[in-house]
């Protein structure tokens, strides 16, 4: 695969995750370093800060250490998806006073065609997003996988309108001939769903290109690992941003921020707490952080992003 082929990586809402940083930051972590874009606009912020980042994609991590070449004596970068950063952060032993993690897919990964992700330019069924593992790709879902258990991926994480009749059409075509490119899905995707229905502004097959996407990753148990996993390596008044582009993800963030503020379980009528469990923090803001008007006009797939940030409280000297 050539690197040369990608375009420059635009981070979204860096402005709004700078502002969103503690005053003093010394130790940084990088959940997605994707292009690098936003750990290099901390490493610009913050002159002493160190930097520990990971990705799950190797050829991310190729074109990030370019990019962060000039910061290489401040940096670590590291190969791993999200349920097993646990190891490595042990290892490294490091409380973060900064941690961010910018969600789905970045954008070399939809402008390659040979990696799948996308139907503007023809390329193989594959959405891995680490080619390199033996994880079972798009076209083994789409191929292989049974017809009730596609229309739920359809349902679950695309929200897809026609699910059970996409599920069935693909079902009966595979018989003839197998899907095996972008395209060729996508347009058997469009050619089921009544013209009424396809929108000038996104094509017919999109929700179910990203439902498959979500599957092919296990991206909401990977981002529900993730958010347990590295909570505990935050400082006291540190602060954890994350960057949602589908509404499930966001969801999953603003309930594990929503839990960490207020984690009594008591019931309602009780005048007071007993169950003893204490805030770990509190949101920043309580409604996400969107785009500017400006940035969507020049970087349109910002469009969906939701930034949610979380400060930890101090932390409990028996930890």
């Amino acid at each position: 695969m050539s690197l040369q082929k990608t375009l420059v990586h635009i981070p979204v809402m860096k402005e709004e995750i700078l502002d969103q940083t503690p005053s003093q930051v010394i130790n940084i972590l990088d959940c997605t370093l994707g292009g690098g874009g936003h750990s290099e606009s901390l490493l610009n912020r913050f002159g002493g800060a160190q930097l520990v980042a990971f990705d799950r994609d190797p050829f991310a991590l190729e074109i990030a250490s370019s990019r962060l070449g000039p910061f290489h004596e401040r940096i670590q970068l590291h190969h791993s998806r999200f349920s097993k950063l646990e190891e490595k952060l042990a290892e490294i032993a490091w409380k973060f006073d900064f941690i961010v993690a910018d969600l789905g897919v970045s954008s070399f990964q939809l402008d390659l065609p040979e990696r799948g992700f996308s139907f503007s330019h023809d390329g193989p069924l594959d959405m891995r997003m680490d080619p390199k593992s033996e994880e079972k790709d798009a076209s083994y879902w789409i191929n292989q996988a049974g017809e009730h258990e596609l229309v739920a991926i359809f349902q679950r994480y695309g929200e897809v309108r026609f699910a059970r009749k996409i599920a069935q059409g693909i079902a009966q075509k595979r018989k003839e001939q197998k899907f095996s490119s972008t395209q060729h899905l996508a347009a058997f995707v469009a050619s089921l769903i009544p013209r009424r229905f396809h929108k000038k502004t996104t094509h017919p097959a999109t929700q179910v290109f990203q439902a498959l996407r979500i599957a092919v990753n296990d991206e909401l148990r990977e981002l529900t690992a993730m958010l347990q996993i590295v909570f505990p390596y935050l400082n006291a008044k540190g602060r954890l941003a994350c960057i949602a582009f589908h509404s499930l993800e966001d969801r999953l963030v603003k309930q594990h921020f929503q839990q960490w503020e207020n984690p009594c379980r008591c019931p309602p009528q009780l005048p007071r707490c007993v169950c003893g469990r204490q805030p770990l923090g509190k949101r920043v803001v309580k409604r996400p952080i969107v785009p500017s008007t400006e940035e969507i006009e020049y970087n349109p797939r910002s469009r969906s992003a939701k930034l949610r940030i979380f400060e930890r409280f101090e932390v409990d000297s028996a930890e």
